[in-house]
């Protein structure tokens, strides 16, 4: 995920902030986004729209965005998504027929030049709809987005710099869905297997838990701190994004460690021996939390390149 791979590019100096946008853009756009942010969590879980959600985000980081047309764009998807998928009361068929909407006759897949999720278009759930082609972030935030809209009980899994998606009825055994798979299914010791999931994880619901919408919506407002800290280089404004919103997911490990390279970043640009040793201080604190929590190695370009060649299954002989 990006908050990963993109992490070296942070060591940039602060002082840049003054060489675009006057200081008091930036202390303005700061006040504009965590308002936003404010807002957004805010929502109740019962009234949470990803997508809207999602486009709101989308809009702070491209300010031409034209929101009306993108909706009219994904209603109408959801619509012919919902023509084929509601068909029949059946989880099951549901999501197979869902995967054959999004994946076969759409052609959405996952971005071969971009596996590790730099590209800011491969942030915003927008970007599938379209580029035709995602990230892990935003082809799960896309699938949760539509299966939302069509009343289906998908919600959001986080694993180790990834997200996938869960169908929850007891009547579906095959929950997971992989997104990132064309919407195959994996169980839950695949993943532990396969990105080496701790057991301390699984524990502290770190991993693999099923989260709520206002979870994910935190973590999609965390995820938006990266703009701030990789393209804008306002570390300020980010640690301000993501303490907001770790305050409403406290268990984003991913999050918290990003919260401390933010700061070792930050760090290294830091003239005054004292304020560096306190930047440095805090991100030690933030990372060592991560670790606590379970936070594994992260994933390599590799594992994203043998993903996309297994083949997706539902099931046994699916």
């Amino acid at each position: 995920m990006r908050h990963d791979a993109l992490a070296l590019e942070l060591m940039t100096t602060d002082a840049a902030i003054l060489h675009g946008p006057t200081f008091s853009a930036v202390l303005q756009r700061r006040e504009r986004i965590l308002a936003t942010v404010d807002q957004l969590l805010a929502i109740p879980e019962k009234d949470i729209d990803i997508w809207s959600v999602a486009m709101t985000l989308a809009q702070d980081a491209y300010p031409d965005l034209d929101k009306t047309k993108l909706n009219r764009e994904f209603e109408s998807f959801v619509s012919r998504a919902g023509a084929l998928a509601k068909a029949r009361d059946d989880p099951d068929f549901h999501v197979r027929a869902l995967n054959t909407f999004i994946y076969k006759k759409w052609g959405i897949a996952y971005d071969t030049s971009d596996y590790m999720g730099r590209k800011l278009i491969n942030r915003y759930p927008h970007g599938v709809l379209t580029t035709r082609k995602g990230s892990c972030a935003n082809l799960a935030t896309f699938y949760i987005s539509v299966a939302q809209r069509l009343g289906f009980p998908v919600y959001a899994v986080a694993a180790p710099q990834h997200y996938f998606a869960r169908y929850v009825d007891p009547r579906l055994f095959f929950q997971n869905i992989e997104p990132t798979g064309r919407g195959g299914y994996s169980p839950d010791a695949q993943y532990v297997r396969d990105m080496e999931i701790s057991p301390l994880a699984i524990e502290k619901g770190t991993f693999l838990r099923t989260m709520t919408h206002q979870e994910l919506v935190a973590d999609m407002i965390a995820d938006h701190a990266g703009h701030y800290a990789v393209e804008l280089k306002d570390y300020p404004t980010a640690i301000a994004i993501l303490d907001r919103a770790l305050a409403r997911d406290p268990r984003a490990a991913d999050y918290w460690y990003f919260m401390g390279q933010i700061y070792k970043f930050w760090g290294f640009q830091e003239v005054m021996r004292e304020v560096r040793e306190i930047k440095f201080t805090r991100a030690f604190v933030f990372m060592q939390k991560a670790l606590r929590m379970g936070k594994g190695k992260p994933l390599e370009e590799g594992y994203w390149k043998e993903l996309q060649k297994k083949p997706a299954k539902r099931g046994p002989g699916v």
